[in-house]
This record gives C-alpha cells, structure tokens and sequence, in this order.
C-alpha cells in the first residue's frame, strides 16, 4: 500500500467513524434535502466525496448529500 492509498483508507475511515455509514463511488441511495417536504426525495448514484458529504448524480442534477442518516443528514432508508 503506497503513500496515498494509506491517506485515502484513513480518510474513509474518519467518514465512517463520524457519519457511520460508508457509501462507496457507485453505491444508489435515496436522499430528501433540506427545504424539500416530506412526500419529496430523489435518488442517484454516488460519485465522489466531498468534506465529508457526497456527491450525488440523480436524472435531473448533481447534489451535496450528508450521509447520515434522515432527519439528522439526508439519507432515506430506502
């Protein structure tokens, strides 16, 4: 394991470690936003972190999501 895939393990593990979830480049997962109602959420693939959030491409825009769980961070159990 070379110098950067040493940074970007202990890196993955803070994530996990302070947001307790993991969600991989690639992972599917429903969202809601805040501002958005109760009845609204979107869905979409996950491709790339950011600060400690993901980045999330849906059909129709690109969004920041807290990966934690709703109503704290964004993440829908469905």
């Amino acid at each position: 394991m070379d110098a950067h895939e040493r940074e970007y393990a202990a890196a993955a593990a803070a994530m996990v470690e302070t947001y307790g979830n993991s969600y991989a480049v690639g992972d599917h997962l429903a969202f809601r936003l805040d501002g958005w109602s109760e009845r609204s959420y979107d869905d979409g693939r996950v491709i790339g972190h950011h600060a400690g959030k993901l980045i999330v491409e849906s059909a129709t825009d690109v969004n920041e999501v807290d990966p934690r769980p709703w109503p704290i961070g964004h993440v829908l159990p469905f």
